[in-house]
């Protein structure tokens, strides 16, 4: 067995495991913050880079921070982040987010609890699971920014009435998948592999396949992607995940490491238009990194001490709302706070069996599954 084997095999099974909990995390109701934007994924090298580059939404490198996030993969973070430990700062809050594990159990991550996740809307002050009604299925099978930034303005400007004092924004970007490079995410999403065939019901691909699928209209891209698709163990889950294609050596670096840097100019694209709409302190973090080889460790495995992954940004501007845009509160929220038609238990409406099944569509895009 080799060094990066050893190392990666270390790092995240159950030493690694031991390990993280003893890293000396910073949950974000330790900082100062008004609304608060968590760029999921999003490397501290990244952020530095962009920053150096001169982005409108950022200050020079220098000033930008980090601080050790409470896990190193998003349903650890939300677990750790939401805990009842502090149930008062998020009776105040407003979380608003594009990420679908909001509403998993997450059982089968070993490393989180079982008091924090599915999350409802007893838990905020202002509940908006946002993926629910503005994700899509286009070149990518993604949340964009601008719905969560629109609700965010909306919330803040009104959040006396709302009752709440501050806003958390979780935005999906710079996550995977990644916009500029869309003929690396094949086929329909399934929410925790973005972009990818969700397999799910082999039985309905099979059939549609067999029914519809003539080679002969498909792009060139698309056809080079079904073949690797078709050729892919299905052990190996590197195909749901550009990072883990690095690893094997399907994707170059440079280029992933473009496509993740023009996934973070996306999103802090609208963090500009957030910071000239919300007057107050506009924070900048992210819930994990993402590792690149780093003790043998890729992409964002959960319950893992590698500082690629927990050691994230920190950056800190002053908002200063000059009315550029007038966004209108989301239709799920209530005057008062809350989801409208949702199930005062469950934080949900409607028919969950349909609602379980784009969840799982949604987190199969992100790479999860």
């Amino acid at each position: 067995m080799d060094f990066a084997t050893l190392s990666e095999r270390i790092a995240t099974g159950r030493i690694g495991r031991t390990l993280s909990r003893l890293v000396p995390a910073t949950a974000i109701w330790e900082r100062e913050w008004d609304v608060c934007c968590v760029l999921d994924g999003c490397r501290l090298d990244l952020m530095c880079e962009t920053a150096a580059a001169g982005h409108e939404a950022l200050p020079g490198p220098e000033a930008v921070d980090s601080l050790w996030s409470v896990g190193s993969q998003s349903a650890e973070w939300m677990d750790r982040t939401f805990a009842p430990a502090y149930r008062e700062e998020m009776a105040r809050t407003a979380y608003v987010t594009g990420n679908p594990f909001s509403s998993q159990s997450c059982e089968h991550i070993l490393v989180t609890s079982d008091d924090v996740l599915p999350l409802t809307d007893a838990d905020f002050g202002v509940f908006h699971e946002a993926w629910r009604d503005d994700w899509v299925d286009d070149d990518i099978s993604t949340i964009p920014p601008d719905s969560l930034t629109d609700a965010a303005i909306a919330i803040w400007r009104r959040r006396e009435e709302l009752g709440i004092d501050r806003v958390l924004v979780h935005y999906m970007q710079p996550h995977a998948p990644f916009r500029s490079e869309p003929g690396w995410f094949f086929g329909a999403a399934d929410i925790e592999h973005w972009g990818q065939i969700d397999a799910g019901d082999e039985d309905a691909v099979d059939a549609s396949a067999e029914e519809e699928l003539d080679l002969e209209d498909l792009t060139p891209e698309e056809r080079e992607a079904l073949e690797a698709f078709a050729e892919a163990d299905d052990d190996d889950d590197s195909m749901n995940d550009p990072w883990l294609r690095v690893r094997d050596g399907d994707l170059p670096f440079e280029a992933v490491w473009a496509a993740y840097r023009d996934n973070l100019e996306w999103v802090l694209d609208d963090v500009a238009r957030l910071l000239e709409n919300c007057d107050g302190r506009v924070a900048m973090t992210s819930d994990h990194g993402n590792a690149l080889g780093e003790y043998g460790v890729w992409s964002h495995p959960p319950g893992t001490p590698v500082p690629a992954l927990r050691r994230v940004p920190w950056v800190v501007r002053e908002g200063a709302d000059r009315g550029t845009c007038e966004p209108a509160l989301p239709d799920a929220i209530r005057e008062g706070g809350g989801t409208d038609d949702a199930d005062a238990s469950t934080g949900r409406g409607g028919d969950e069996p349909e609602e379980d099944d784009d969840v799982e569509s949604r987190l199969e895009a992100l790479g999860y599954r």
